[in-house]
C-alpha cells in the first residue's frame, strides 16, 4: 500500500512539474524556430522590452539590436542544435532555462562555430512566456 501511495505522489508531483515547464519548452522551441528562420517579427513579439543578451566576450545587446543583427542579410545559419534543456520555475511567473546550442554559419564578423552553455531568464507577462534576458559562452574544446 505505501508503494502505491508512494507512486501515486510521484506521479502527481511529476504531472505537475512537467505541467508548469511544458510551456515555457515550447516557447524556446517556438523562440528556436522563428531565430532560425530569421522570423524577426516572431522574435519581437517573444522577446521582453527590457531584453539583454550578454555574449561570450562581455558585450551587451538590447532588444533593439538583437533585431537589427537577426535581419542582417549576411548573418546565415547553416546548422543549429539545442539540447541538455533543463527548466527551473522560480515563482510560477519565472523561469531560469539552461542548455548546449551548437550553431554553424557566418555572418560580417566571419564564422561561427559555435558550441556554447546558455542561461536564459523568462518571465511570464499575462498569458505568454518573455524572453527577458540570454547569456551564452563557449563551451571549451577538449
Amino acid at each position: 500500500m505505501r508503494i502505491v501511495l508512494l507512486f501515486i505522489a510521484f506521479a502527481c508531483f511529476t504531472f505537475t512539474a512537467a505541467a508548469q515547464t511544458d510551456p515555457v519548452r515550447e516557447t524556446l522551441n517556438k523562440y528556436d524556430r522563428a531565430w532560425n528562420a530569421k522570423e524577426t517579427k516572431a522574435i519581437a513579439d517573444m522577446l521582453d522590452e527590457n531584453y539583454v543578451y550578454f555574449s561570450s566576450v562581455g558585450t551587451l545587446t538590447d532588444k533593439k539590436s538583437t533585431l537589427e543583427f537577426l535581419a542582417k542579410p549576411d548573418y546565415k545559419l547553416t546548422f543549429v542544435d539545442r539540447s541538455e534543456i533543463r527548466v527551473h520555475i522560480s515563482d510560477g511567473n519565472t523561469a531560469i532555462v539552461s542548455s548546449r546550442w551548437k550553431g554553424k554559419g557566418s555572418w560580417s564578423g566571419g564564422e561561427i562555430n559555435d558550441d556554447q552553455r546558455c542561461g536564459q531568464v523568462f518571465v511570464k507577462r499575462g498569458k505568454a512566456w518573455k524572453l527577458v534576458s540570454e547569456h551564452c559562452v563557449q563551451i571549451p574544446q577538449q
